[in-house]
């Protein structure tokens, strides 16, 4: 390795000090001037000070220096050396220019060695002087050809003002040919003086300071405004023979690529915000949710969020910020730790059913054995990648331990049934010791003997024994006659029979359920004796258990129903709203339609807030935290403000509103907030159920002590089986997939507990369906009148943004769209028929099949897209009729169901029942389009 002289180092080391010193200062001044927008800036003057003072090797070590700290510190993304296209493309540049930049200053000051040596020589030799002139010459075509091949535009400015030089590139932006220029000044060829007088002050600067500068300059020109870099550099601090080298840069597209960035910072900003407030109403469901929940972070699985019963069911420990293995130390060993770790580096969920577990829950180091049902369901980020873990779970150690004690009983009984097998002797001090009922059995139902045990059962005295009461085949009910002869000729066969099941009529003629074994005497052929065990506990406890697991499977089909319900209701307007928030984001839209579209995102968002206030109004009057604001209320404000809120709907029906209110009527005490949502609840309710034309009335009058008010419509009414119900949660007269109207089931139910809160009650009458219906809020008035008051319940609205895919075109292509919502099929046919595709939009399975049946070859659609929850016949319906046509009818077209019913099972059901693809809703546009183009690819 050669070694570096004393003047290279200091060279070298000056190089290095450049860069640093440029380094500092573009930190020390990249908060005031946002140095990272112009990365390169000082380091272009570090470049040309170093590669003047030392050549050619300083100048290339201050770049590489330069190059490698600009794209830590200011290129994006920011404290990496890792680069993305962009970024890549500007740092090759300046490496390049500060090449460049090294090779013209080594040659500059090469030449300038040369020249001073040559003029030195002159005095000596003329020959030599012409030798060096002509070297000068060829250095000169070597400095042009470098400035020829630069992707900057390069001038060179004398004392005057005038172009001493000028690369191809810089005179091709004048419009001239660089001979044109050399000689004059820019006013001399008509150059813009908004252009260059600019430039022309900062040269004549660097002339008198001697000193580089850098600068920017916006220019008006036909293709509109442009941006432009300039560096200014002296070629020489000789007053006399000075002049200025002058690089420009079109940095247009770096200035617009800022303005971009800087634009979806904001847009990025403003998501952060809606997603922090959606958070929190997430936050507050999971608090509030009456199940055990926690959620972990990281393959440590850090607890992150655990609610009340949670915390209560764990003993009430510290969980936020410590680890699964922190918390839980007494765990270890029992598998819940290697199970969390499978369901973080698999993905796959796992469910436990009456696992055990040893909790020091009063945290004095006893365990606790319990028994638990929970699920450990993965979390996922955008990458798809697992994040974290969910855990949902229920304490089930009582049900497993009332299980359990029966089991033991079972093996206890029949422990003893073979006890009592083994020998008389045992079986006499058995009688004496009245463990269980023992009786010696003889035919024609007599009884000859029996313990106390037996009697005690049976209600009976010794003396009935004795008088010759008790017959055990009158004391068994006649369903039990025929297994008992079975059980006779068991005896008489084999001398014992299997220990089995029956009742007895006890003395005052209730039912005692036993557990029954005999054996025939030896010494005896028509005697027997019988072990008579009490079942009364058993069976109750089996009854109770048998209660309790029909509870859990009604609990768990209603859970299952009513999420599958939130899920539709909730995917359904989440299907318009970001189905349209997609498309008006791909700006491709005219106004009517982004009107629309706006129109139809803020109708959705207001009914998916209400489903949430629903949800949330359910917990908090199961929690008991569901409180009111009770003040004086004047009911006819109330109920005009709840008429004005729903006249809109009603009118779009045209439905008749008739009011009677009696303003004498109350006053009452209560929320009028609460009681505006009652009345909006009932009103909604007889708007969505009665048909177009009818007719809905509020009534509004005081009897006696009471006000009460009354809602009646016209509508389809109540069947008299579901009348019972229609309070309660979770309760739909239509839950199937081909209902007519939706709803989770809950706004009766709150109904019913606001006005009970307020010390009323709600009644429902129905003659019957489509016999209309009648509901009844009664009120208690108060001893005061209050001032009338007003109070208009707002619903805010949320909104979301998604970024819209460019969609491959399906020109061509012909689909047919079956759903029963406006907005649904809108949407859908807007974004078929704005990637090429031609649609035909119908609104129910018996259209789609009369457009399929009755369309010519020609006019036959390629592809059909249906919707699974529609009224009277359902997308699974449609589809076996489909499939039910001959090829020529598009009975093998290929189908897609479309469907806010997004479960697995719902999947595989419509999997089974024809179609190709299933895409739950909301529909993501880029990802509905590529199983549309998939399908089609078929054809």
């Amino acid at each position: 390795m050669p070694k570096l002289t004393r003047s290279q180092l200091s060279h070298y080391s000056f190089a290095g000090l450049s860069v640093l010193l440029a380094t500092l200062l573009m930190l020390l001044l990249d908060p005031v001037l946002a140095m990272t927008q112009s990365p390169f800036l000082l380091f272009f003057g570090a470049v040309m000070v170093s590669a003047w003072s030392g050549g050619f090797g300083p100048g290339l070590f201050a770049t590489a220096l330069a190059g490698l700290i600009s794209t830590y510190y200011f290129l994006p993304p920011l404290y990496s050396l890792s680069l993305n296209w962009v970024s890549g493309s500007r740092l090759s540049l300046f490496l390049l220019e500060g090449v460049l930049i090294s090779v013209l200053a080594d040659a500059l000051r090469v030449a300038k060695q040369r020249l001073e040596r040559t003029l030195s020589k002159l005095r000596s030799s003329e020959a030599e002087y012409r030798q060096l002139a002509l070297q000068s010459q060829e250095q000169a075509k070597t400095l042009k050809a470098i400035f020829a091949a630069s992707v900057d535009h390069i001038y060179v400015f004398d004392q005057a003002g005038r172009y001493g030089y000028v690369s191809d590139g810089g005179a091709q932006v004048l419009g001239f040919s660089p001979d044109a220029l050399l000689g004059k000044t820019w006013r001399d060829i008509g150059l813009p003086a908004a252009l260059m007088e600019p430039v022309d002050a900062q040269r004549e600067k660097v002339m008198a300071t001697g000193r580089s500068l850098k600068s920017e300059t916006d220019f008006l020109t036909d293709e509109g405004v442009r941006s432009y870099e300039y560096i200014l550099t002296p070629l020489s601090t000789d007053p006399s023979t000075q002049a200025v080298v002058v690089i420009s840069r079109d940095i247009t597209e770096r200035k617009q690529a800022e303005v971009a960035r800087h634009q979806a910072l904001l847009r990025e900003q403003a998501a952060r915000a809606e997603a922090e407030v959606q958070r929190n109403r997430l936050y507050s469901i999971l608090v509030q949710a009456p199940a055990s929940i926690c959620i972990d972070r990281g393959p440590d699985h850090l607890f992150e969020f655990a609610n009340p019963l949670f915390c209560q069911l764990v003993g009430n420990r510290a969980l936020i910020g410590r680890t699964v293995r922190e918390a839980f130390p007494e765990v270890a060993g029992q598998g819940f730790f290697e199970r969390l770790d499978q369901v973080f580096a698999t993905g796959e969920p796992f469910v436990g059913n009456e696992v055990a577990a040893r909790l020091d829950r009063q945290g004095n180091g006893t365990l606790e054995e319990g028994f638990f049902n929970f699920v450990y369901q993965p979390l996922f980020d955008l990458n798809g990648a697992v994040e974290g873990i969910i855990t949902f779970g229920f304490e089930v150690t009582t049900q497993v331990v009332a299980r359990r004690q029966a089991e033991a009983l079972a093996a206890d009984l029949r422990t003893q049934q073979l006890a009592l097998q083994k020998s008389e002797a045992r079986f006499s001090r058995l009688v004496e010791a009245n463990l269980i009922g023992v009786l010696l059995a003889g035919p024609n139902g007599t009884i000859l003997e029996a313990n106390d045990a037996f009697l005690k059962m049976v209600g009976y005295t010794r003396e009935d024994l004795h008088k010759g009461v008790l017959n055990w085949s009158e004391m068994t009910p006649p369903e039990y006659v025929q297994q008992d002869q079975q059980v006779l000729q068991a005896l008489a066969i084999t001398g014992s029979c299997t220990p089995f099941e029956k009742e007895y009529f006890r003395k005052d003629g209730s039912r005692l359920p036993i557990l029954l074994g005999a054996a025939r005497l030896e010494n005896d052929a028509l005697a027997w004796v019988c072990f008579v065990l009490d079942l009364t506990e058993s069976k109750q406890t089996e009854a109770l258990l048998r209660q309790q697991a029909e509870a859990l499977a009604r609990a768990n089909r209603l859970k299952d129903e009513f999420l599958a319900t939130v899920s539709h209701e909730l995917r359904t307007p989440l299907n318009a709203m970001l189905g349209w928030a997609t498309l008006l984001r791909g700006k491709q839209l005219d106004e009517a339609t982004q009107q629309r579209a706006l129109e139809t995102i803020e109708r959705n968002a207001r009914a998916q807030n209400q489903l949430i206030d629903d949800l949330l109004d359910v917990s908090r009057i199961i929690t008991g935290k569901l409180r009111l604001d009770v003040r004086p209320v004047v009911l006819v404000s109330v109920l005009e403000a709840a008429l004005d809120s729903i006249r809109p709907a009603a009118e779009a029906k045209s439905l008749r509103l008739q009011s009677l209110l009696d303003p004498a009527a109350g006053p009452i005490s209560g929320d009028p907030d609460r009681l505006q949502q009652v009345f909006w609840n009932l009103l909604s309710n007889a708007v969505k159920f009665t048909p177009k034309g009818g007719r809905i009335q509020l009534r509004l009058e005081r009897i006696n002590s009471h006000v009460e008010i009354t809602v009646s419509d016209t509508g389809q009414g109540i069947s008299p089986e579901f009348l019972p119900y229609v309070f309660e949660r979770l309760q739909q007269a239509d839950s199937t997939t081909t209902r007519t109207h939706g709803g989770l089931g809950l706004g009766l139910a709150i109904v019913r507990h606001l006005v009970e809160l307020h010390g009323g009650h709600v009644q429902v009458a129905s003659a019957g369906e489509g016999q209309g219906t009648t509901f009844m809020v009664t009120l208690p008035i108060t001893i005061f009148r209050p001032e009338p008051t007003a109070h208009a319940r707002v619903h805010p609205t949320v909104s979301d943004t998604v970024p819209v895919l460019d969609a491959p075109s399906l020109a061509g292509l012909k689909v047919l769209i079956v759903d029963d919502e406006a907005d649904a099929r809108a949407l859908l046919a807007t974004l078929l028929r704005q990637s090429g595709a031609a649609v035909t939009v119908v609104t129910s399975a018996r259209e789609a099949l009369a457009t399929l049946t009755q369309s010519t070859l020609e006019q036959r659609p390629d592809l059909l897209v249906s919707d699974i929850g529609m009224p009277e016949e359902d997308g699974y319906m449609l589809m076996r009729q489909v499939r039910a046509l001959t090829p020529a009818q598009g009975g093998k077209m290929p189908a897609i169901a479309l469907t806010a019913y997004a479960r697995t099972e719902d999947r595989i059901k419509a999997l089974a029942a024809g179609f190709q693809a299933h895409v739950p809703k909301p529909v993501e546009p880029a990802e509905f389009i590529a199983v549309v183009v998939n399908l089609s690819e078929r054809l």
